[in-house]
């Protein structure tokens, strides 16, 4: 079968979790099918200068094609009012009798889809070959909603896409061109079942066939970086370590929680952070960024830990929690966060907090003697080996794949 994946950024040292996903699975997905990756030059948003170079390249055996990106951004304005008001009937508790009776908008789409093709990461040349070439490919996967070579590219071979919308609240969902994207495709392969319930909350009876997929997690067996990268940039044990991008949606207040814990009390623990910045850099000598680091590194780093870090509210699985507890390392998650509730429902490995009280209480519990950390590490990796291998992942797709 063959096979195109589209995604905004594709590479070896993209840190995106959607583009981390991507690549983990054209690489799987490769072993049984002809696998294509199609996306835009973009490395790094408003860097130019580091672009890659449009054209093919094979990244792990993969064929991966780069398109150059239009750059005529445009104003949202025009395109928010529909958006507006599909949240507003949400927001009153409306979205069962209106959505239900009308779950399919064309109101203000035009104009929406205006805005797309100004958004940075619009490519009509991407969506050009997509119309050109679609007869050459069987299926084609999209990942991440919101984006506009996934809405704009999946309508254009409704019958042939695969949405991964990696969805969690936010008003962009509620977009009217959303409801022609979430009930026109083939199927929707969800991350987590708290993604699936809030679409099914806003999209109602049109939302296309579904399954609850997930992703599988990576096995890392050369370790040897551990002792290189803790000297390297000055780590001691214990540590709570955050990988992934760094950005005031995904760390949200932990800095000041985390400050006031060293300050009040009197706490133990440094704090390390991998990945792409764009937060002002806290300057305390327990804080430490290390920027972008291998996946090896960063397993490495995850082993060492007292224990992983996300603070984000915006989560459709949130794959730094799901490679932690493989390795059997407890999770610190932001109760805020559906997704992340649902992991400490069903792992017993993941603990979320609402606020700096019980924040400080988790850490306490964790840093307890008396805690029994072997327990908590066989759930974790009980709890990843059961809903997130691949060889589950990857019967969940070739079953779409005959079916769809």
């Amino acid at each position: 079968m063959k096979i195109g994946l589209i995604t905004i950024r594709y590479g070896l040292d993209i840190t995106g979790g959607a583009e981390f996903h991507c690549r983990m699975l054209a690489e799987r997905l490769s072993a049984k099918h002809d696998v294509t990756v199609l996306t835009t030059t973009i490395k790094f948003l408003n860097k130019p200068a580091e672009d890659f170079t449009p054209g093919l390249e094979i990244i792990q055996g993969i064929p991966v094609t780069r398109f150059v990106t239009d750059k005529n951004l445009r104003s949202e304005k025009k395109s928010k009012i529909a958006r507006k008001i599909r949240r507003l009937i949400y927001r009153w508790r409306l979205a069962k009798p209106i959505f239900s009776l009308f779950p399919v908008w064309k109101f203000k789409v035009d104009d929406e889809s205006t805005y797309l093709e100004g958004h940075p990461f619009y490519s009509s040349s991407l969506l050009n070959y997509i119309r050109e070439f679609q007869h050459d490919f069987d299926k084609f996967i999209f990942f991440t909603y919101e984006n506009p070579l996934t809405i704009l590219g999946s309508l254009l071979v409704p019958e042939k896409s695969i949405l991964i919308p990696t969805a969690h609240m936010e008003s962009m969902l509620f977009r009217s061109i959303n409801t022609l994207l979430f009930s026109k495709v083939n199927h929707i392969a969800f991350n987590t079942e708290s993604e699936k319930e809030m679409c099914l909350e806003i999209f109602r009876n049109s939302l296309a066939k579904n399954t609850i997929v997930g992703i599988g997690v990576n096995q890392i067996d050369d370790l040897a970086a551990a002792a290189a990268i803790s000297s390297k940039y000055q780590i001691k044990s214990p540590y709570l370590l955050y990988c992934g991008r760094i950005t005031p949606v995904k760390i949200n207040n932990f800095m000041a929680y985390f400050l006031k814990l060293k300050s009040e009390k009197q706490i133990d623990l440094q704090l390390v952070l991998t990945g792409e910045n764009t937060m002002d850099v806290q300057q305390d000598p327990d804080i430490i960024y290390t920027g972008f680091v291998s996946e090896e590194e960063k397993k490495a780093l995850m082993l060492q830990s007292f224990a992983i870090i996300n603070p984000s509210l915006a989560e459709s699985l949130s794959l730094l929690t799901l490679e932690a507890l493989h390795l059997g390392k407890p999770v610190i998650g932001n109760k805020k966060c559906d997704v992340m509730v649902e992991h400490e429902r069903k792992s017993g490995a993941v603990f979320c907090y609402d606020s700096f009280n019980s924040l400080s209480s988790i850490i306490t519990y964790l840093q307890d003697t008396n805690t029994d950390k072997n327990i908590i590490a066989a759930k974790a990796k009980e709890y990843v080996s059961k809903y997130y291998n691949w060889d589950l992942v990857l019967s969940k797709f070739e079953h779409i794949f005959k079916e769809s």
